[in-house]
């Protein structure tokens, strides 16, 4: 009995050890991924957010280890090569170090080795940059060196000093060419062959990139925030508007540093100070900036650029000349708002850059308000989320992109009038409201302030007036149908809309007459600049290269950074036009203005006529603009500003209405594609803040611009 028993509980014991052994060692495996998998399948809950961040962290940090830091591992096992370098040309050797004299050539002789990386440090201080042009004579180009392309080096972005070769075997022969070093003085031991890359963790990339993972996951298309629908009276949602505002005017104060130049150096440039000089003869009484040289007033055409130039007469450029007197064409309101209360409390003048960021600010807040207001009368179950969304990237999209790439005096009228036209209709949307009987009433103090606003439009820039016929479309069953404006029973309200209108053109009617002699001429045309602006007139033959330019030119995309390259645009028009170069049209560049291109040709989606019209007229407008712009004064890449938040005008309210339009299932098909439009149209205006040209980020802080580059083009 005793041997049979332990004949079966010895087994017995064994396979039960043996089976719980396998199923632990199979739970242990798979429980934490099973787990994982039913939080996402779940409902939104803290756990299933703390699961998929740590996931996300835990990415980002693997990401950054052995992806963004290739260069580390694939040079860890590389041999350096203790050479030193032949000098052909454009430098001399001062001890271990060389000074370069000119463009320097550099030559490392029977090297006979595979060549991986090339160490380069042009020292001096952090700003200093170096264009490097490596040749090399390797197993496929034995005779004739292999010229690779130039790369930049820069002393202060470390990253960008160890360049990939990516020459045929062995080179026996590497030639270096150095431009923009003249003068300086190069140690020896900051150049080196098959340098080992150090491991360079950024801690800037690695939070970006994780907040923005995190902030992806939490706008999914089927996540639980959609369910909370928009209204700023609750305090928590307000709190978070508020919030997000705060958070855009730092980064937006922050970035509005980035180039130098337009902040500190164009304040020198006298045509750059011209609100400074005016409000100087505001407080002396005058409206002209000074008395013209007698050498221009004696010519025949002050205005013709080669007439001046043969004479060799000494003007203001681009300033408004008039029988012998200097005067500023651009709008004068953000003179009076801002530089002149300024002037008087600190005695100094007002950086340009400083009023950028002041209208600049201005403009998110009329976004919010705007948006706010069209959610509220016409798509109140619009997602909390998406209203967010839409307006951070309207302020982005429209003017706040390239207000970072250039924050320069030529701004501040086109970014006053803006803000203007956004608080304009925000007031004039929240105007109208239903009383408890279903009767439409007007706010008197409503429109008078949209009025107001609409109207001090035309002391910024009077292109901009056209939205005026927003304010005729809504208004308009007001006027005709329900007799509330402009009747014997809505004098009041009618008084409210049109005195502010007339009290603003008498001023703005009165300062035209006193500098130009007519109530109607604002003084662009006097502009002495690079064509005589008295004769370029309306000419049919403009209209197709401004639309084509302005809006559907196709973007200019490259494999470098940044990816989007700037382009003179092409035309067979036989005579004058001022052309600038130009990144693509307003439609490729910002793939989310599409919705109001398509919502204007889809009137049945739009239950309320009147959020249909403000579509369509947008978009007409957005064209009438552009237009406008190419034959008043050309194809300039700050005009895009003029009309690009139309469209986005146009866009937000198709959103919105087709979101409202569209059942549960198809909601979140439309949400995804906003979601991707919006962020390709994020990454082009980040792009872009980049471009190339005389004023680029590039020449004016290169440290920044070649530490975005090298941080985002990590394989370079």
């Amino acid at each position: 009995m005793s041997q049979n028993s332990e004949k079966l509980d010895v087994p017995a014991i064994t396979d039960t050890s043996e089976k719980n052994s396998e199923t632990g060692n199979k739970t242990g495996a798979k429980y934490a991924w099973e787990t994982f998998k039913n939080l996402l399948k779940g409902k939104d809950c803290l756990k299933k957010y703390a699961a998929v961040f740590a996931g996300i962290l835990a990415l980002c940090f693997l990401l950054e280890i052995f992806v963004f830091n290739f260069k580390f591992f694939n040079s860890a096992f590389d041999k350096g090569i203790d050479a030193e370098p032949r000098i052909v040309s454009g430098a001399r050797k001062s001890g271990d170090s060389i000074i370069i004299d000119d463009e320097a050539v550099l030559s490392y002789e029977n090297l006979d080795r595979e060549l991986k990386y090339l160490y380069f440090n042009p020292g001096g201080d952090d700003g200093n940059t170096a264009s490097l042009t490596v040749s090399a004579c390797d197993e496929g180009n034995s005779e004739s060196p292999l010229s690779a392309p130039a790369r930049t080096v820069s002393t202060g972005v470390e990253r960008s000093q160890y360049i990939r070769l990516h020459f045929s075997g062995e080179v026996s022969r590497l030639e270096i060419r150095i431009k923009n070093l003249d003068g300086e003085l190069i140690n020896l031991d900051n150049i080196g062959l098959n340098a080992h890359v150090p491991m360079m963790f950024s801690w800037q990339r690695f939070l970006i990139l994780t907040f923005l993972l995190m902030l992806l996951y939490v706008l999914r298309p089927g996540s639980s925030v959609y369910k909370i629908k928009t209204d700023l009276r609750d305090k928590r949602q307000l709190t978070v508007a508020v919030v997000l505002l705060i958070v855009q005017a730092v980064c937006f104060f922050h970035m509005i540093h980035y180039n130098q130049k337009a902040i500190r150096y164009h304040e020198r440039y006298e045509h750059h100070g011209q609100y400074y000089r005016l409000i100087e003869a505001f407080k002396e009484g005058r409206v002209d900036i000074g008395e013209a040289p007698s050498d221009l007033m004696a010519l025949d055409n002050p205005y013709d650029k080669t007439e001046r130039n043969a004479a060799g007469v000494n003007f203001k450029w681009d300033h408004a000349y008039y029988n012998g007197k200097y005067y500023v064409y651009f709008g004068a309101l953000p003179a009076v708002l801002l530089y002149l209360p300024y002037n008087i409390i600190t005695g100094e003048n007002l950086p340009n850059y400083l009023a950028v960021y002041i209208f600049g600010v201005m403009v998110m807040i009329g976004i919010l308000l705007l948006l706010w207001e069209i959610i509220k009368k016409w798509y109140k179950d619009t997602p909390f989320a998406l209203y967010l969304m839409l307006s951070t990237v309207f302020g982005a999209a429209s003017i706040l992109g390239y207000a970072i790439f250039k924050p320069d005096f030529y701004l501040v009228p086109n970014m006053s009038a803006i803000m203007f036209a956004l608080f304009g209709l925000a007031f004039w949307l929240s105007a109208e409201k239903k009383d408890e009987s279903g009767e439409t009433e007007l706010s008197s103090w409503r429109l008078a302030l949209g009025s107001l606003c609409a109207a001090l439009i035309a002391g910024c820039r009077p292109q901009l007036l056209i939205i005026i016929a927003f304010g005729v479309m809504l208004f308009w069953n007001a006027v005709f149908k329900d007799r509330k404006l402009f009747s014997k029973s809505g004098i009041k309200p009618t008084l409210a809309v049109c005195l502010p209108f007339a009290a603003v053109a008498a001023v703005v009617m009165c300062y035209n007459a006193a500098r130009f002699g007519s109530p109607f001429d604002f003084g662009a045309n006097y502009n002495l600049t690079t064509n005589d602006m008295t004769v370029r007139g309306f000419v049919f033959g403009r209209i197709g290269l401004g639309l084509f330019t302005y809006l559907f030119q196709p973007a200019g995309l490259s494999a470098v950074f940044p990816f989007l390259n700037v382009f003179e645009p092409s035309t067979t028009y036989m005579g004058l036009t001022l052309c600038e170069t130009v990144s693509g049209g307003a439609f490729w560049i910002f793939p989310i203005l599409l919705f109001g291109l398509w919502g204007a040709f889809k009137k049945n989606i739009f239950p309320d006529r009147r959020a249909y019209r403000t579509v369509y007229f947008a978009v007409v407008m957005m064209a009438v603009i552009a237009v406008l712009d190419a034959e008043m004064s050309g194809l300039l890449t700050r005009y895009f500003s003029d009309f690009v938040w139309l469209g986005f005008l146009a866009s937000c309210v198709t959103i919105f209405a087709v979101y409202a339009y569209a059942g549960n299932v198809n909601k979140r098909r439309i949400t995804a594609v906003v979601i991707a439009a919006l962020i390709v149209t994020m990454i082009m205006v980040y792009l872009r803040i980049f471009l190339s040209g005389n004023d680029s980020i590039e020449a004016a802080n290169p440290v920044l611009y070649y530490t975005v580059r090298h941080l985002i083009a990590f394989w370079m």
